[in-house]
């Protein structure tokens, strides 16, 4: 029986206690959504404001932010440019011409959110009244704007290079230095094949140039695609200057793709020493080491763009998303190495020595492929547990589905897997486990892919489930009822009774306190009508997770009643 070698061992160890990021408090949001605004949607007004604000649940990126205000006609209100406010990063606002006529006006904006993604909506406000008043039938539209198929594909291409590159650079300095040990031989045997990389491995050279252009090509058209897709206008018009420049200088993904491009010039360097056979073999693995680092640092750049960036605590989801995606292209690279350049491996070799070494290299492919295996088992995980809150959102949402799908060609593989890992023991499975190699390669590609499509999903938010609990305190019964219990508007209901289940009558005061776990956050407070049982009022809640709800109350003869509720505010109503 073959061990997986010693470094996969404890790489094993070390990933598999991933999982203990899930304590980590997970809160995190798809998109940003609009929390408020003023005027708010169909509010009729009885004189023209004089701008138009609109608060976000969590800071905006301050490029391709618009709002355009309209009139029934169609012609512009506002005066110009959005802007965010300089004390509260959350909420954008526009300045209105004064004088603004009665009539309907609708409010257009778009907005870059956090994680990189764009959206938009629209506002429907009126000012004065009459037989144009506003209907449900005219309620607000929001979301995120739909992704493109070509951002997509290049997200594609990219996962695809830096794994034939990442890959490909693993391949040569952990598996095939190691191939004569593992043949029985002395070290001076492996150093011999090390001298002799390029008949060992024929191909390799060019499969690491095409990981290299890959990779480069897709980072150098990515942002100019990004762009045109933030800014909402045409993919040409994502090459011109104006917009390249708004993007690098006020966008999370320009700024990234600023280093990325850095760092491949960088690489471009590294790899050309590392294939040079004019220095010394030390040289040229310290070389190679160099480009490992730097394949790393292109990965790891990339997760500062998108989900993990935007959740509310980014470093783990960073670090999850980052080993998630080496441990994926050191896995598939690899398969991509031993289906193109074992077949042609060690051809100058006898063919007892060929087949030989292509066992020995599956063994090590294997060792190390537990590692991979467990490297993604934990990241998935955590990153299912992050941005799938309801387990019924798996079914119910196409993040979800998408998700379902990845994981489910990740099973196929790990079949692939464990069959070349027995085939690898077998002499005679050499050439089945060629074509196992292909398909489970095969395999891969479909699931960077989908890991591709999942990028530009919108993972959802947790379906807001409305709140109502009863607390006994002294002689009362307090009643509160939270609906829908979401960010956003919430009706607040509470009933006071006496120990029989009566109404307390002679109510004069209702008063509730939000005190939210978060110390960052502010707590609210707010005064409840006393007219009639239960008493009501429509307010605001300003963000999710945990609140202590304080209920306060005053009887007819001046008596206290006090009572607490724990209050787990969801998602988006």
């Amino acid at each position: 029986m073959s061990y997986p070698s010693r470094p996969a061992r404890v790489a094993c160890l070390l990933l598999l206690c991933l999982p203990l990021l899930i304590l980590f408090p997970r809160s995190l949001w798809a998109h940003a959504f609009v929390i408020e605004s003023s005027p708010t949607e169909n509010q009729i007004l009885d004189k023209p404001p004089s701008q138009v604000s609109i608060t976000f649940n969590e800071d905006l990126q301050s490029a391709f932010m618009s709002i355009k205000v309209t009139d029934e006609t169609g012609k512009r209100a506002d005066t110009g440019k959005a802007q965010l406010n300089p004390e509260h990063k959350a909420t954008m606002e526009i300045k209105l011409i004064p004088g603004m006529k009665a009539g309907i006006y609708t409010v257009n904006w778009r907005a870059l959110s956090a994680d990189g993604h764009p959206i938009n909506g629209v506002i429907p406000f009126q000012v004065g009244s009459g037989s144009n008043s506003y209907t449900n039938e005219t309620a607000t539209s929001e979301g995120s704007v739909a992704s493109r198929p070509d951002l997509i594909a290049v997200r594609w291409f990219l996962y695809i290079g830096i794994s034939l590159l990442f890959g490909a650079l693993c391949f040569r300095l952990f598996i095939l230095p190691s191939l004569g040990q593992d043949k029985g031989k002395k070290a001076g045997a492996s150093q011999e094949l090390d001298q002799h990389s390029s008949a060992a491995l024929p191909r390799w050279p060019v499969l690491l140039w095409s990981g290299y252009g890959i990779t480069s090509a897709a980072i150098l058209v990515s942002l100019p695609l990004q762009a045109s897709w933030d800014a909402g206008v045409s993919i040409g018009q994502g090459f011109t200057l104006p917009i390249l420049g708004e993007a690098l200088q006020f966008t999370g993904a320009g700024q990234v793709w600023f280093i990325q491009m850095i760092l491949v010039l960088l690489l471009s360097v590294t790899l050309i020493y590392t294939l040079d056979h004019s220095i010394s073999i030390r040289q040229r693995r310290l070389w190679s080491y160099s480009s490992v680092i730097l394949t790393l640092s292109v990965m790891l750049s990339k997760a500062f763009v998108g989900h993990p960036a935007a959740a509310t605590h980014p470093a783990p989801a960073i670090a999850a998303d980052f080993v998630h995606l080496a441990a994926a292209a050191f896995w598939i690279g690899s398969l991509a190495v031993m289906a193109v350049c074992l077949p042609a491996a060690g051809s100058e070799l006898p063919a007892s020595e060929r087949t030989a070494l292509r066992q020995a290299a599956l063994r090590r492919f294997a060792g190390w492929g537990i590692a991979m295996v467990a490297a993604l088992l934990a990241t998935g995980i955590y990153g299912a547990v992050l941005y799938v809150p309801a387990p019924s959102m798996l079914l119910n949402t196409s993040y979800g589905l998408v998700l379902l799908g990845k994981a489910a060609l990740l099973l196929v593989m790990l079949a692939f897997a464990a069959s070349q890992f027995r085939s690898a023991r077998q002499a005679a499975a050499t050439k089945r486990a060629a074509g196992g190699l292909r398909a489970e390669l095969g395999a891969g590609l479909l699931v960077m892919l989908l890991a591709a499509l999942l990028t530009h999903l919108s993972p959802g938010q947790a379906p807001a489930v409305p709140f109502e609990e009863t607390r006994t305190t002294g002689e009362y019964k307090v009643t509160l009822a939270v609906s829908p219990n979401a960010v956003g508007s919430n009706e607040f209901k509470v009933a006071i009774q006496d120990r029989k289940g009566a109404a307390v009558s002679g109510i004069q005061q209702v008063t509730l306190t939000l005190v939210p776990a978060d110390p960052d956050k502010a707590r609210q407070e707010f005064v409840l009508p006393v007219k009639q049982q239960p008493f009501r009022s429509q307010e605001l809640m300003t963000a999710e997770g945990t609140w202590v709800v304080k209920v306060h109350a005053l009887t007819a003869s001046l008596d206290a009643v006090d009572a607490d509720f724990t209050l787990h505010v969801g998602g988006k109503k």
